[in-house]
């Protein structure tokens, strides 16, 4: 992938440049490694980027953009925003935020963004469990498929913290005081998506434990909660093709959950927690 990119620059001018790796390239810039021109004016925000997957032709653009006048390019950014839609915040390489682009735009480009996982993990007689979600069968992505207790994306100004608990009230009905999560060190994740996209992710992944059946109220999004032995899920992430689920084998390809690092730092925190895995 080769990016072309629009950064703006603390002094509000505007520097066009080319790279194939945006996220190592945005650090540079913020850090004084980078463009000559954007030393001195930091720290500077993405303002507009495109992806190619050739490289001669993403070098023709960035050649075409700098020909353009400054009202030119303020369109062409304009162009690409989507007044009123999601934005994400763009993290570099090193995780600062480097300004805010429409989520459609961060997918299909992947760029970096932060998302929330929460890990429902019941301690039940027969062995420890985690709840996961089934995804409405009516959703543009995964439709269907079985998904952890809640997730979803942090919101520009919100902690990774605010982010869990407002997901896990719009998603699964649960109002959960922050002091009963447990973080696990953010992971990166970056993987396909079906709709031809890229999602190139930081993870925080929560654990939140309970003795009782969650009394959950799934939001519009979700089909249903159901809970999965914790054991199979592992052997999920670990790597088996199948699992059972509600008495009947399901295959992996019915999750859309499986991260292995992710799991190797649940797994840590459920170990200090005096959990069998």
């Amino acid at each position: 992938m080769y990016y072309v990119y629009i950064l703006r620059c603390a002094d509000g001018t505007l520097y066009t440049g080319y790279t194939p790796d945006l996220t190592a390239r945005l650090a540079a810039h913020n850090s004084g490694r980078g463009a000559k021109y954007t030393r001195g004016r930091g720290p500077v925000t993405l303002a507009f980027s495109e992806v190619f997957d050739d490289r001669h032709e993403a070098l023709s653009y960035e050649a075409a953009l700098k020909k353009l006048t400054r009202e030119e390019k303020l369109g062409l950014i304009a162009s690409q925003d989507e007044p009123g839609g999601e934005y994400l915040t763009v993290l570099d390489r090193a995780g600062n935020p480097c300004g805010e682009r429409p989520r459609a735009v961060c997918h299909r480009q992947g760029l970096r963004h932060a998302v929330v996982h929460l890990w429902a993990v019941q301690d039940a007689g027969s062995g420890p469990v985690v709840w996961l979600q089934q995804r409405g069968f009516d959703r543009p992505l995964y439709p269907g498929l079985f998904d952890l207790t809640a997730t979803g994306h942090i919101d520009p100004g919100e902690t990774p913290l605010e982010a869990i608990c407002r997901e896990a009230l719009e998603e699964a009905g649960l109002l959960l005081a922050p002091d009963e999560l447990l973080p696990a060190p953010p992971v990166l994740q970056r993987y396909a998506r079906p709709d031809g996209g890229l999602d190139n992710e930081i993870a925080h992944a929560f654990l939140w434990r309970t003795a009782q059946t969650p009394a959950f109220q799934p939001g519009p999004e979700v089909a249903r909660m159901l809970p999965i032995p914790l054991a199979g899920l592992q052997a999920l992430c670990e790597g088996a093709a199948e699992t059972a689920l509600e008495g009947a084998p399901v295959p992996r390809t019915q999750f859309s959950c499986l991260h292995e690092n992710e799991w190797k730092k649940i797994k840590k925190l459920l170990r200090q927690r005096s959990h069998p895995v």
